[in-house]
């Protein structure tokens, strides 16, 4: 806000000073008159989430920075999954104009692009920071709009918030050897889903809601689904004796702010600059808050008495070896330029964002 101030009050001396010194008076009144000639704009937002889940919570800050740092003239209205359309209808929704903008998760648009995963989650590649500092400052973000663009999506996107590390598994049994996994009965989406069903598990989707019951029924042995927080709001706990760790399908969840470009672009530039800092400044908080929120989740299961499991660090390194390599097979396959330029990007940065932690950050433990 005191940065939006202060470039209106410089504009305002500069326009005093060409029209020969009109005096404080006169620079008060032209500071007026600009913050005046803004507009009210009124927005519609849905999320891909349900009303209390701290994703949907992600939205509801970064409406309420954008009306803080406008003076309360840019609202925008946040509604839950359903509300307007589906929650997996969201883009859709935005590209056609139905809603202004919208909160979900990229990696759901993978049938209309195959890049769409690398915005949300690699499998053991990219952790919080590194994922962070590659869409911010090593050209991710520019190939996140590139990749909306080729894909014929009327939208603009940018990052909308990070979690850590989602919870590997809900198990009612452990899974700490590859012989753990061999014919488990697993739900699992996206790429992870498919680097599985080579290793032998019994990989099926089915949406958020079917979990509990079907954790509950034996219908699955084991479940991933977000971060140990969100989890402890499934009740997942309930009805499963075994947390499993690392994240290794997710080690971080980053989640997108989607915008119809024909209402983009005709905001001012300076409600533009507004929602490029309060989406940025949501990421922030966000990601810092839902850590706190995963140690307490933590220690609330331990209280109930789960156990925990760990996967070995040897079957870790197997399952990284694999899942990469389907990657790097599918991306051959494919023959898509941006699918390759992505996947190129983050290896790139992997390797020497890996290089730089290992010299200059101390061991933990």
């Amino acid at each position: 806000m005191f940065r939006i101030k202060t470039i209106t009050l410089v504009m305002a001396a500069i326009f005093s000073m060409a029209v020969g010194f009109t005096g404080c008076g006169g620079q008060e009144a032209e500071e007026q008159s600009a913050e005046a000639a803004l507009p009210e704009v009124r927005w519609t937002l849905q999320t891909t989430w349900s009303q209390g889940w701290l994703l949907h919570e992600m939205a509801e800050d970064f409406a309420k920075r954008v009306n803080d740092l406008s003076g309360g003239k840019f609202i925008i209205d946040v509604q839950p999954a359903g509300a307007i359309v589906g929650g997996l209808e969201v883009l859709d929704a935005a590209d056609s104009g139905a809603i202004d903008a919208y909160h979900s998760w990229p990696g759901y648009w993978m049938s209309k692009h195959p890049s769409a995963p690398f915005f949300a989650s690699i499998p053991l590649h990219l952790e919080p920071l590194m994922h962070t500092t590659w869409l911010y400052n090593y050209g991710g973000k520019e190939l996140y709009q590139e990749m909306m663009d080729e894909a014929g999506q009327n939208v603009v996107v940018m990052p909308g918030g990070v979690t850590g590390p989602e919870m590997l598994a809900h198990s009612n049994k452990p899974v700490e050897e590859m012989e753990d996994w061999k014919g488990l009965k697993y739900r699992a989406p996206g790429w992870w889903g498919e680097v599985l069903k080579e290793l032998g598990v019994a990989v099926t989707m089915l949406p958020g809601t079917e979990l509990y019951p079907a954790l509950d029924r034996g219908i699955l042995d084991a479940t991933e689904f977000s971060t140990p927080a969100v989890n402890r709001q499934q009740g997942f706990h309930e009805v499963a004796d075994f947390i499993a760790g690392p994240g290794l399908h997710q080690p971080t969840c980053f989640f997108e702010l989607g915008f119809n470009k024909d209402a983009y672009n005709e905001l001012p530039e300076l409600y533009k600059k507004i929602i490029d800092n309060a989406a940025m400044a949501m990421t922030l908080h966000m990601w810092t808050k839902s850590n706190v929120a995963d140690m307490e989740a933590l220690d609330h299961f331990e209280e109930r008495g789960i156990k925990r499991t760990y996967v070995e660090p040897e079957v870790q390194r197997e399952m990284r070896e694999q899942a990469w390599e389907w990657i790097d097979n599918d991306v051959k396959k494919r023959g898509n330029d941006h699918y390759s330029r992505t996947w190129a990007s983050v290896n790139e940065f992997w390797e020497r964002f890996s290089d730089y932690e290992q010299f200059m950050v101390p061991v933990r433990k």
